[in-house]
């Protein structure tokens, strides 16, 4: 990284911070104006053609004025930005949103998220909290109507997620308990891994009697839904915020980043391709820091919460380079620390009673 003079970085926060509120390349004559540098346009203008060699600026345009290089968002971000201090009312809007009584867990996420979109105005990203390493606690199968089977499949880190089976032929309660009683003795304790290669089947088979092709389909049901809980899934929130922006002002670019929200696959690349710390910290990505082609004109901040001891998820913040860093880092610092200290409190692996994963859809 450059080494540079007080004065040099007294002119790059200058120059970024009058970038980030304005969007407009800035010139040494409104530095010298909107500063105490004490220093004549002239001098500023020297200092900001040694920071252009130095990589921290571009000149977009031969009259214009400068913007910041990825490399002067980097060092500014790194050495520069001040703390910001959330204010009462910011607080108070996420808690409320915390609040809520929501017992699913993807709309207790959403509902946060779109909380902080609107504080940041930015679009806000958040994956719900997942353990890759989950055993299969517990099965439940409720019996709905004689041809409706719930199962309920819940997880050692307490996630559960409801799947519905619709039958043919009609079964009784007491066929629904003694499946129900015969599944749970045999994959209790499984993780995935264990569940495919379950060494039992046979004797699983024989327990049920004639419902063995129930067996079959309430076996698939308990794998996919132990799959979904072990994969990402990510909400986003408050895209519309992204037009808020001049620098999306091009249709391509407007759909480009449009259509890149609406796929929850790339969404789930975001995860993948920010390889962060995951100490409680935020990072922050920014332009060609991203492995991701779609978002090289774009920044990321990212920051891990924990819920209990197994469960992790992640929250973030997709939105310009010039995006105002210091605002997003103290909030997304707050949003992912009571996040997590909300859902640990809400949210007990033995508690019989946990957050439902898919707000108990039909997933049948």
């Amino acid at each position: 990284m450059a080494s540079l003079d007080d004065r040099k970085k007294l002119i790059l926060q200058a120059i970024v911070e009058d970038y980030i509120k304005n969007a407009e390349p800035v010139g040494s004559r409104s530095i010298a104006k909107k500063t105490s540098l004490n220093l004549s346009a002239a001098t500023i203008r020297n200092e900001m053609c040694d920071l252009e060699d130095m990589g921290m600026l571009i000149q977009p345009h031969t009259s214009a004025g400068r913007i910041p290089s990825n490399a002067g968002f980097r060092f500014y971000v790194d050495n520069l930005m001040h703390r910001y201090q959330m204010t009462a009312l910011e607080i108070k809007r996420l808690r409320a949103a915390m609040m809520n009584n929501f017992r699913e867990l993807d709309n207790i996420i959403k509902g946060v998220s779109s909380a902080f979109s609107s504080i940041t105005s930015l679009p806000t990203f958040a994956m719900l909290p997942m353990n890759k390493y989950g055993n299969i606690k517990n099965v439940k199968l409720a019996d709905v109507d004689g041809r409706t089977i719930m199962v309920i499949v819940s997880d050692s880190s307490g996630l559960i997620k409801n799947k519905l089976l619709r039958l043919r032929n009609t079964v009784t309660p007491e066929e629904v308990a003694e499946l129900n009683r015969v599944i749970n003795e045999n994959i209790s304790g499984l993780d995935l891994d264990g569940f495919i290669s379950l060494d039992n089947v046979m004797g699983i088979k024989d327990a049920v009697g004639e419902n063995v092709e129930i067996l079959s389909s309430v076996l698939e049901l308990i794998y996919e839904a132990q799959r979904e809980i072990e994969s990402k899934q990510v909400v986003v929130e408050g895209t519309s915020n992204i037009l808020r922006y001049p620098e999306y002002n091009d249709v391509e670019k407007i759909k480009n980043i449009l259509e890149f929200f609406d796929d929850e696959n790339v969404l789930g690349e975001i995860v993948d391709a920010v390889q962060f710390e995951g100490d409680g910290g935020v990072d922050i990505f920014i332009g060609d820091e991203l492995p991701l082609p779609q978002l090289k004109e774009n920044s990321v901040v990212v920051s891990q919460y924990q819920v209990g001891e197994d469960l992790v998820g992640i929250v973030g913040v997709i939105g310009p380079q010039r995006m105002d860093y210091a605002k997003v880092v103290s909030g997304i610092k707050f949003f992912s620390e009571n996040l997590g200290q909300m859902l640990s409190s809400r949210f007990r692996p033995d508690d019989d009673e946990n957050f439902d994963y898919n707000g108990g859809k039909e997933d049948g």
